[in-house]
């Protein structure tokens, strides 16, 4: 089940977009197979590409705030929430904890391999 506010069903979507875009054009018109590279340079590109495009738009999303009021003990308080969120963080953040997520796997599979 995905939990999401907004738009944020869409974080997945804007960092796979050039991945899959870019890695097809890559491949029909250069011959360049991102996933079978001797090179890895053009999947990391890709992903780092994924990452700020999530990472912008995100944060283009999200540059106005929803007050939300909350009746506590003391009395009514006004809280500033993002409005666009997967799993109850702000689609900004994802670029890059998929990143680092990323780069954590390529590290480990490099490892065991060498």
């Amino acid at each position: 089940m995905i939990f999401y506010t907004g738009l944020g069903y869409l974080t997945f979507i804007f960092f796979m977009v050039p991945l899959i875009a870019l890695g097809s054009i890559l491949n029909w018109g250069f011959g360049i197979d991102v996933l079978r590279a001797n090179s890895w340079w053009p999947l990391h590109s890709l992903m780092i590409l994924g990452a700020i495009l999530t990472f912008a738009i995100g944060a283009y999303l999200n540059r106005n705030k929803v007050e939300e009021t909350i009746y506590e003990k003391s009395g009514p308080m006004t809280v500033l929430r993002t409005k666009h969120t997967l799993y109850w963080i702000p689609m900004e953040y994802w670029g890059p904890i998929i990143l680092v997520v990323y780069f954590i796997l390529i590290a480990v599979r490099s490892f065991r391999s060498g």
